[in-house]
């Protein structure tokens, strides 16, 4: 792995709520790395754009001058059963969609806000997204409202479709976040809930893993930035894996991250690189855990 690839790991925040992103804020989150919105939806099955506008616009405000990514939403629990959730359910009924972007836009247009697109599985559903911004952003224009002309637009990574798509992508997407949850469920077709194996629900799985490297290979130059999220962000065992393979940022719950931090700091970037190319080589989660806590041990600064 070459020597640069192994640089200093942000940490970011994982929220759903504005609460959560207070306390994320007042732990030392370098950034929100994904504001979850189904909160918007909890009560009712409408969610106003200025209701949205003023949620985005508080998170931007506690957020200060931090990136904040705002996931969009990814469709109401009876609708997911039925297959249409993420990118889906927004194609199915865009005028949700339109007015949760109008809402981004207008509250981050005095701050660093970006867009994240749950379940995108090809190129044809980002552009298709990508449509729908220019439109709104057209309509702002014409009724001189002021909104963020800077806001980049990225793909949550949770199907393995999208992953054989992304030589189609990497001209269109400005940033990748793989959901480790998700990716796992799809990739070992597992239900979270049910009794399947504990070691398929791993997330350090070696088709994790192996999947994430395969995502760092199609990015020609790195140009395109990837950060993780989930389980596996959160687990001690990873951080200097995903340091090592060269993962610019991770996504952690509030209440570790002033823990998943120190740890960051504690293993040099030299160091990192060795883990993960060893771990790389490994051939289930067990074997894995067992090398990375012995290396953390030796190599901790």
């Amino acid at each position: 792995m070459d020597s640069k690839m192994a640089e200093s790991l942000l940490i970011y925040a994982d929220v759903s709520s504005l609460d959560q992103l207070k306390e994320a804020i007042d732990n030392g989150a370098q950034g929100i790395g994904i504001l979850r919105t189904e909160c918007l939806y909890q009560n009712a099955r409408n969610c106003s754009e200025e209701e949205q506008f003023m949620l985005y616009r508080e998170a931007v405000k506690i957020a200060g001058n931090r990136p904040v990514t705002i996931r969009t939403f990814s469709g109401f629990s009876d609708e997911q059963k039925t297959g249409r959730w993420g990118i889906r359910f927004s194609m199915v009924y865009p005028d949700i969609f339109q007015t949760q972007l109008r809402a981004i836009l207008r509250a981050g247009v005095n701050g660093n806000v970006n867009i994240a697109l749950p379940g995108i599985s090809d190129a044809e559903e980002f552009k298709w997204a990508k449509k729908q911004l220019e439109l709104v952003k057209k309509q702002l224009e014409e009724q001189n409202i002021k909104y963020n002309k800077r806001a980049l637009m990225g793909i949550m990574i949770e199907i393995p479709a999208v992953v054989m798509c992304l030589d189609m992508l990497i001209h269109e997407v400005n940033f990748y976040i793989i959901d480790s949850d998700r990716l796992l469920q799809n990739l070992m077709v597992i239900n979270a809930g049910n009794d399947t194996l504990e070691t398929l629900k791993d997330p350090l799985h070696p088709a994790v893993l192996r999947t994430i490297k395969q995502i760092m290979t199609a990015r020609p130059g790195g140009r395109i930035k990837l950060s993780v999220c989930g389980r596996l962000a959160e687990t001690d065992y990873a951080v200097p894996i995903l340091k090592g393979m060269g993962i610019k940022s991770i996504a952690v719950r509030a209440g570790i991250l002033s823990s998943i931090s120190a740890l960051e700091k504690s293993v040099s970037k030299e160091n990192c690189l060795r883990i993960a190319s060893k771990t790389l080589a490994l051939s289930n989660s067990q074997r894995i855990k067992n090398y990375v806590m012995a290396a953390i041990d030796k190599y901790k600064m």
